[in-house]
């Protein structure tokens, strides 16, 4: 038994900061229902790889779901949404501030259908103050919460080139729900509001090295970053990347790269030392790494205890006997895109992954299926879906 069977999630969301959280919950049990518009699909179906007229974006951020397509806009619809909302045991949404209000589906409305509901929302910088009606995608809040200062180069700021900022967001609220569950199970609370904003869970996700230079208020002594620590070192047919943190760690590091002279200079003695010359440190390794083939150079760091790895290239991560040992990723087959891979769901309980029930949905692919479990009948479906209210 998967651990959130028999919770019920309905979410309104686009793109990827709701929809791969809410995927997270599906992936671990959750019985999770999209709403989609009948006129215009998730901006998410049509980007990334493609075949068959489906995208691979779409497909491994929505599996294990089921959607539905309706026009929430005319109040015709109105009946079956408030079916649906009172069926579940979670609503989410990432839409703009005023956008559910207007549609009438906000905290109120809905905690009124339903007072045990956990009512979700996600939004870039919340529901009121600077920001609270902007557009926001992942490189906004990248811009703003510091991380493109963070990567920084002698060219000026620099993106990470993955949308972390939204899958940040994503988990943090997952992790929000699956507490608010617990909690509702425990009869502390029977329904709660939860807000996540991009910006505070990243502002969350970056603190802890990015900013240890402005925790201290007042004097204190700074230290260099965390990044300036952490670089690749080229060998002879590729990169590698190792750490030296520890003494240990470094006097193996020392050894193999037949580096004595490291261990007496005064700039690296000690992990603060390290720290604080960082990139003078790498420089030394580097010139010396470039002698070595990869593999052998991890062979050795590894013998002597030093964390260290090949940097994988994306061919390569798919033959890397660690990740083929875990069974990290999975194949299975979907209906339309045909054969797929993608990561099985990351946490194992009890020794068993968790599988994939259901392939990513098309647009409103069970509408039928879920408004007739509701008590809906086909005559009733039939004939809002003639009026281009149902897809």
């Amino acid at each position: 038994m998967e651990p959130l069977e028999g919770i019920r999630i309905v979410e309104l969301t686009t793109n990827v900061a709701a929809p791969m959280g809410t995927q997270m919950l599906a992936d671990q049990g959750a019985d999770v229902i999209r709403i989609e518009a009948v006129d215009k699909a998730d901006p998410a179906r049509a980007v990334g790889g493609q075949r068959n007229g489906v995208t691979s974006y779409f497909l491994s951020l929505n599996r294990n779901k089921r959607a539905v397509a309706l026009d929430l806009k005319d109040a015709r619809t109105r009946p079956l949404m408030e079916d649906l909302l009172r069926s579940a045991d979670v609503f989410v949404h990432n839409t703009r501030p005023g956008v559910v209000e207007r549609l009438g589906y906000d905290y109120e409305a809905v905690h009124q259908l339903n007072p045990k509901l956990i009512y979700t929302s996600v939004t870039g910088f919340g529901f009121d103050g600077p920001g609270a009606g902007q557009r926001v995608y992942d490189l906004v809040i990248q811009s703003v919460s510091g991380m493109a200062h963070l990567q920084r180069s002698e060219q000026g700021p620099e993106f990470v080139k993955n949308i972390v900022c939204d899958k940040v967001t994503a988990m943090t609220m997952a992790q929000a729900v699956s507490s608010a569950l617990f909690a509702r199970e425990r009869g502390k609370v029977s329904g709660h509001h939860i807000e996540v904003t991009m910006l505070d869970a990243n502002l969350n996700f970056l603190w802890h090295d990015g900013f240890w230079n402005h925790s201290f208020i007042g004097d204190f002594n700074e230290m260099p970053l965390i990044g300036d620590f952490i670089t690749t070192v080229p060998t002879a047919d590729g990169h590698a990347a190792m750490a030296t943190v520890g003494d240990h760690e470094f006097q193996g590091a020392c050894e193999v790269l037949n580096f004595p002279e490291g261990l007496s200079d005064p700039r690296f003695i000690t992990v603060t030392d390290r720290f604080a010359n960082g990139p003078e440190l790498f420089a030394e390794f580097k010139k010396r790494t470039v002698n070595f083939k990869t593999d052998d150079l991890v062979a050795q760091l590894e013998k002597a205890q030093v964390p260290c790895a090949k940097v994988n290239t994306f061919d390569e991560v798919l033959e890397d006997p660690r990740i083929k040992h875990r069974g990290s990723l999975i194949e299975y087959e979907h209906p339309v895109g045909g054969r797929l891979r993608q990561p099985r769901p990351a946490a194992v309980f009890d020794g068993e992954p968790s599988s994939v029930r259901l392939p990513a949905p098309g647009h409103g692919e069970h509408t039928d299926e879920v408004f007739k479990a509701l008590g809906r009948d086909q005559q009733e479906l039939s004939q809002l879906r003639e009026l281009g209210l149902l897809a």
